[in-house]
């Protein structure tokens, strides 16, 4: 409901003040913004939930984990700390390899931004029938399809995101945005959810 209102407004801008739609959904706007407080909002939901449960039950859910680590990922990326921090993309080959960034940046870089994702991916993949099975137990239930859908959308507006730009009669990065900005609020949703079912 709450996305279906964010769409209804947001395309009530666009059409009536394009100029004040645009100014919402450049880099770093509001609607990025709030992009990055859902996230935040839902990452913090989903990793009480898997330490919880990992004090619980003495065992690292491998779903959980990947949630979280996929969030935390997606608020890196939307607020750009890489470019903050070092005044490029980290993630970018030129960075690990410019003489002009020290060697221990550039390593702990590599650290970060190799490292810890493989090795999320290792503990997944060892783990993987795991994972399997709380992937299809949590489509089972409500909160686990909004965020199966809330994924797919994340998904389909990167690999469109070029695409999206160029829609006639909206600004550039207004779908783009628009769409991420539901996809964030599917997964706090979901992350409210999934806490009132684990409680």
């Amino acid at each position: 409901m709450l996305a279906l209102i964010v769409v209804g407004v947001m395309s009530v801008i666009a059409l009536v003040e394009p100029a004040v739609a645009d100014r919402l959904t450049l880099e770093n706007g509001v609607v990025e913004w709030l992009q990055v407080i859902l996230d935040a909002g839902a990452a913090l939901l989903f990793g009480r939930i898997l330490v919880r449960n990992a004090r619980t039950t003495g065992r690292l859910s491998p779903l959980d984990l990947a949630i979280v680590s996929c969030l935390i990922g997606l608020i890196l990326g939307e607020v750009d700390l890489d470019r903050v921090l070092f005044g490029t993309k980290v993630i970018s080959t030129r960075f690990l390899v410019s003489g002009k960034v020290a060697i221990q940046w550039r390593l702990l870089a590599a650290l970060v931004v190799v490292g810890v994702p493989v090795a999320i991916g290792v503990f997944v993949l060892a783990r993987f029938r795991v994972f399997w099975r709380e992937g299809w137990a949590a489509v089972a239930q409500p909160w686990g399809r909004v965020l199966a859908a809330s994924v797919g959308l994340a998904v389909l507006t990167e690999i469109f995101e070029k695409q999206l730009g160029h829609v006639p009669g909206v600004p550039k990065f207004f779908l783009e945005e628009l769409f991420e900005l539901v996809a964030a609020i599917g997964f706090f949703v979901a992350a409210i959810g999934r806490r009132v079912v684990s409680l």
